[in-house]
């Protein structure tokens, strides 16, 4: 069992409800729900009764709590001595993202680190988020706001969904651009195990008349499958817009139009690095607009 593991345990018992603990952790109530059965499993035992009062820890759970409570109080005491340790201006700062976002991120790479010369930029690609207040990181971009007093929010703007297929594909199969595409195509789904992107899902699923040719669980793998002629999948425009093998085959779904928030701990953000940071963060996604729009390079078959 790691720290995740045990966090999850923490943060459960504290809030004594699976909605409140994924609120505190950024997780979806499934998602939360899931992971926790799995520590169950993996230990062999229940940790906690589900009652319509909430969670209540069984015997193996009261044993296992106050364990994972030491761990967060020793990791937050070695968080409260590090701004001691380190030097007196920061040359590092961590950008917690997903894979989309880490996507956007590396395609402007370059101008990325021009704009930050002299700071060092660690991208860390993760779906959990990031505890700002033990500095896991500096700087998180996500779609759902934090539920945190002692975090800054900054909006950056707006991030566009749409279907796309292989150009083989779509003109193999001229009902992919016809509302018939949800009964006559194949399309990539998303498993249910690890569903990093839930929105997608409940957008999709209702909507399929047949199963799912393959599912996934990243959109790196949704975008390969569907160059490859697997079918048709809900896919970022900034990503798959540009790909010569796919073809957008209806216009941006509204429902699935996602903020982009820069989330960073108040007290971090006297760093001027991180300051920086997150100016430069924020202008690249005001250049970048059209392009996340779904509207800076159409890639509509005729």
């Amino acid at each position: 069992m790691n720290w995740s593991d045990l966090q999850i345990v923490d943060t459960a018992a504290r809030a004594r409800s699976l909605s409140g603990a994924a609120r505190m952790l950024g997780l979806s109530q499934p998602q939360l729900s899931r992971r926790l059965r799995q520590i169950e499993e993996t230990i062999g035992a229940r940790l906690f009764e589900r009652t319509p009062q909430g969670l209540r820890p069984t015997p193996a759970g009261s044993r296992l709590i106050p364990l994972a409570e030491d761990m967060r109080e020793a990791a937050d005491a070695v968080l409260r001595v590090l701004p001691d340790l380190a030097s007196s201006s920061m040359g590092v700062v961590r950008l917690s993202v997903d894979e989309v976002r880490g996507k956007f991120l590396t395609d402007h790479i370059a101008a990325l680190t021009n704009a930050l010369d002299g700071i060092e930029v660690e991208i860390i690609s993760a779906h959990m988020h990031a505890d700002h207040a033990r500095r896991e990181t500096e700087i998180q971009i996500r779609s759902c706001l934090p539920d945190s007093e002692t975090l800054i929010v900054r909006r950056l703007g707006q991030m566009a969904y749409t279907v796309y297929g292989s150009r083989e594909y779509a003109a193999a199969h001229p009902e992919a651009f016809t509302d018939s595409r949800f009964s006559s195509c194949n399309w990539i789904g998303l498993v249910q195990t690890r569903l990093w992107y839930p929105e997608i899902d409940q957008w999709l699923s209702p909507r399929l008349e047949q199963r799912a040719a393959i599912r996934v669980n990243t959109m790196t793998a949704a975008m390969d499958a569907a160059a490859g002629g697997a079918g048709l999948a809900v896919l970022p425009a900034f990503m798959a817009d540009p790909h010569p093998g796919l073809v957008r085959v209806m216009d941006p779904v509204e429902a699935l139009l996602s903020v982009e928030n820069l989330v960073v701990h108040r007290d971090v953000l006297r760093e001027p690095a991180v300051r920086k940071t997150v100016d430069v963060i924020a202008g690249l996604y005001r250049t970048a607009r059209p392009e996340l729009s779904g509207s800076g390079r159409a890639a509509r078959a005729a």
